[in-house]
């Protein structure tokens, strides 16, 4: 920005805004994240470390992910390097000179191992915290019982310490929900600001009733799986699960397969899970301890109330006999929360909880907030 005009008003589109995230590895939530952040800021790309993995194009907008590594030092060094994973990405993160991509007067950077650049010091830098990397802090001890989780530890400490230095030169915070909110000041002391992700919201309808309840999501453990297809093996209801095959080992797929109520469709393209949606009587959600969670937000966006687990992000968005009914994760619990909800009348219309997960109130915060930021920065920089 032109130093002539650091007294006059300034809006964000004055700025030169660059976004960076942490590599590629596949097309997922935090992908489309930044991507709809790159959009809300006006940056046609988003800088990361190594060419994304998967070979087709963001599927999630035209913004492009270009590799920052070509202008490091000791390309030879830095492809090895790479294959480590995460373990050297603060140290090539550090190494970036940001002078070379534009020096820019704003530098928005989405994950951990991100918030390691060092900027030009008239840079204001803010990161979007997806989560304070949770193999460091509040999961620490879950792995203590496996070898590996042995044999990790020293590692683990020095990337935890590694990971506490960079954290001053990150000058503000947004984070994608309260649950990242409280964590990101228990682990760093950081105050933030809470920035849901966006849902394209006026792409779900509601085509009534049609007497299934839907499970959303990968057959993963952690999205509480057993325990939803155990509920349904004793229900009068039936299940419709959308989502590719994950890590429930294969006496569950085994359930699945013969449960006369239940039917697996494995991944689905988009148009066909909003349809999906569109027409089940609730969503069932058993996700254990989500930071955000979109699925809930879908279920309403679509008209349709949420069987949700009172656990993370989801149990603090449902209000039970509002937007959904609540239960503890067991198979009883879920049991009882499907007949809670079949005898419930959800009155107001459900679409009106998600209205601040909208692309609008997303772009029009974001900017918002930038714009404040920077406006005390250059205060200080005064």
């Amino acid at each position: 920005m032109d130093a002539s005009a650091a007294d006059e008003p300034m809006d964000l589109d004055d700025f030169d805004v660059a976004v960076a995230h942490w590599h590629v590895n596949a097309w997922g939530g935090a992908e489309y994240l930044v991507t709809k952040l790159a959009e809300a800021v006006d940056a046609d790309r988003v800088y990361t470390l190594g060419e994304p993995d998967p070979d087709d194009s963001n599927p999630y907008g035209s913004v492009t992910f270009e590799d920052v590594t070509p202008g490091l030092d000791y390309p030879v060094v830095r492809r090895f390097q790479r294959r480590a994973g995460r373990l050297f990405e603060y140290s090539q993160w550090e190494d970036i000179d940001w002078r070379e991509f534009g020096d820019p007067d704003v530098l928005v950077t989405s994950g951990a191992t991100t918030r390691a650049v060092i900027t030009p010091d008239d840079t204001l830098h803010v990161n979007y915290c997806h989560s304070p990397p949770r193999w460091f802090y509040d999961l620490y001890h879950d792995r203590k019982d496996s070898l590996f989780g042995a044999l990790s530890r020293p590692m683990i400490r020095y990337l935890r310490t590694r990971d506490m230095a960079v954290d001053p030169r990150v000058d503000h915070y947004f984070v994608n929900s309260p649950i990242i909110e409280r964590r990101l000041w228990k682990y760093y002391k950081r105050d933030s600001e809470v920035l849901y992700p966006p849902v394209e919201l006026d792409r779900y309808y509601d085509d009534g009733d049609h007497r299934f309840f839907l499970h959303l999501g990968r057959l993963d453990e952690e999205k509480g799986v057993p325990e939803v297809v155990s509920a349904f093996e004793d229900l009068d209801e039936r299940l419709v699960m959308v989502g590719g095959a994950g890590d429930v080992d294969d006496s569950v797929m085994d359930r699945i397969k013969r449960t006369e109520n239940i039917k697996w469709k494995g991944f689905v393209d988009e148009d066909e899970k909003l349809k999906i949606l569109s027409r089940c009587t609730a969503v069932v959600f058993n996700g254990h301890n989500e930071d955000f969670g979109i699925v809930p937000i879908e279920a309403n966006a679509s008209g349709k109330p949420v069987v949700s687990i009172n656990d993370g992000f989801p149990g603090a968005f449902i209000t039970e006999n509002e937007n959904g009914t609540l239960h503890d994760g067991t198979k009883n619990g879920i049991k009882q929360a499907i007949v809670r909800t079949t005898q419930t009348e959800f009155s107001k219309p459900l679409e009106t909880y998600v209205s601040e997960f909208s692309y609008m109130r997303f772009s029009e915060n974001i900017r918002k907030n930038i714009k404040l930021y920077y406006d005390s920065f250059q205060t200080i920089q005064r």
